[in-house]
């Protein structure tokens, strides 16, 4: 944890480490999709937006035992929930496996970097 002198009024690092890997930096999108309604000229007149989610991604170190083991469209639990930002709530939904990337270099220890999505109105 940083040391920090004078004011200081912002927040600081990662809160909780994930189970699995060595959390480096996690990343919450907030996305939604738009339709929109035209009259007969092709004005804008309205706007609907809807399918809300987050797009989440977690990138650290991967461990020499225990490392993260799941798998791709399965459910997870997160240490380092998202705030909430959406029009519904960050409650009852699921986050989903979307995508784990594993790298390796010679100077540096393994990575990986895990994408999920949490859809508000999906239950697993």
């Amino acid at each position: 944890m940083a040391t920090s002198f004078g004011t200081t009024t912002g927040l600081f690092g990662i809160a909780a480490q994930q189970t699995g890997f060595l959390l480096d930096s996690v990343s919450d999108d907030y996305a939604q999709d738009s339709k929109t309604v035209k009259n007969i000229s092709g004005d804008d007149t309205g706007e609907a937006y809807y399918n809300e989610r987050i797009e989440i991604s977690l990138d650290g170190y991967a461990p020499s035992t225990s490392a993260f083991s799941g798998t791709l469209a399965s459910a997870i639990s997160l240490a380092t929930a998202p705030a909430d930002h959406l029009i519904g709530a960050v409650t009852g939904g699921t986050y989903v496996i979307t995508g784990v990337t594993r790298s390796s270099t010679s100077e540096d220890y393994r990575r990986i970097s895990v994408k999920a999505k949490y859809s508000p109105t999906i239950l697993a």
